[in-house]
């Protein structure tokens, strides 16, 4: 029988420019713009520190890291085609094609910050586990991860959780928290990735959904009695310390 994985992650990149997806300059600006925006005050303050992406894609994330000056940059994908466009994108960064879990068996107190975005969901109950305690190894004492992900709290969370083939599961922000403590992992914080202002059409786009977050808050007060989790976007980002 043949793997889905395999035989959907060998034409990844096929079916992304089928989709319109495939990266051009605006894209990764746009999206380092949010990024940057979205994970503020996680980043490691030593440009040098070393850095590894899970699931890098086509290097968005790397490629915003190497325009701030890091240096020491590893990316992990399966996709050899978006390897290859993570080449181009990020010019001395460490891009290798393979298994993220054989690659993280090898290392061990290594990297300062270790990063999956849209990376989670792709993983099995089990397999997401085991990936966090391998993630809490390599890193350094008081190295952090940062993962972006599908969120079921949100009333079309499920879209993006089934919006792609390959996804295997989904965790909210509280399962998300409590599997990290068992992998050893804590200081959790959480956020939304919802519109941020910088422009007058961003602006009132961030005013609408405020308001949006509280009518949750609200639906959540008058069927349960408390507010909820407090995180309503359709993903949201997440970042841990190794204790």
């Amino acid at each position: 029988m043949t793997n889905h994985r395999e035989e959907i992650y060998s034409k990844y990149l096929e079916h992304a420019v089928v989709s319109g997806q495939t990266p051009s300059q605006y894209s990764y600006a746009a999206w380092a713009s949010a990024a940057e925006h979205y994970i503020r005050g996680w980043l490691p303050e030593s440009k040098r520190s070393r850095v590894l992406d899970l699931g890098c894609g086509a290097g968005y994330f790397l490629k915003m890291l190497h325009a701030k000056g890091y240096s020491d940059l590893t990316g992990i994908d399966l996709s050899q085609g978006q390897i290859a466009l993570a080449k181009e994108a990020v010019p001395g960064a460490k891009l290798v094609c393979g298994n993220c879990r054989e690659f993280l068996s090898a290392e061990t107190g290594k990297y300062a910050l270790i990063t999956g975005f849209d990376f989670l969901e792709h993983l099995t109950k089990d397999e997401l586990l085991e990936m966090l305690k391998l993630i809490n190894k390599a890193l350094v004492p008081g190295g952090r991860v940062i993962f972006q992900t599908p969120n079921p709290d949100s009333p079309f969370g499920m879209k993006v959780r089934y919006g792609d083939f390959t996804h295997e599961s989904a965790v909210s922000p509280g399962s998300l928290h409590s599997i990290l403590k068992i992998a050893g992992l804590g200081e959790y914080e959480v956020r939304e990735c919802g519109p941020y202002p910088h422009g007058v059409v961003s602006f009132v786009r961030y005013v609408l959904w405020r308001i949006a977050h509280y009518c949750f808050v609200i639906f959540n007060l008058i069927e349960t009695g408390n507010s909820g989790g407090g995180v309503w976007t359709r993903v949201f980002v997440a970042a841990a310390r190794k204790k």
